[in-house]
């Protein structure tokens, strides 16, 4: 089963955040991206209205620089500063996660 992300349509999206095809490795990162902040936005004890907001912050913090650190890194803080203590590592795993999370979503379309 796909996972909706608030009603965004899986292909043919132009957003403005580089989802313009789930179909392609960029598209599987950004889902994994947004889901990833789903879930942390749920953490945070974020209202279900704000989440679409900060899952989309977090993905474009994947734009700093080259690989997932940014994500990590901006999560992280995020908790820090909420008083979430959780390691890096555990971050990773759901960062992980939600990766294969979005390759089956992409498997069953």
């Amino acid at each position: 089963m796909t996972t909706p992300l608030h009603g965004l349509p899986r292909t043919e999206r132009n957003d403005g955040f580089g989802i313009a095809d789930y179909e392609t490795r960029e598209g599987e990162i950004a889902r994994r991206n947004v889901l990833f902040g789903l879930w942390a936005g749920r953490r945070l004890g974020l209202a279900e209205a704000d989440l679409e907001a900060y899952a989309w912050s977090v993905h474009l913090a994947d734009r700093e620089v080259p690989g997932q650190d940014d994500v990590i890194a901006k999560v992280s803080a995020d908790f820090a500063a909420h008083g979430i203590d959780i390691s890096e590592a555990r971050l990773r795993r759901h960062l992980h996660e939600m990766r294969l999370r979005a390759s089956l979503d992409l498997a069953h379309h």
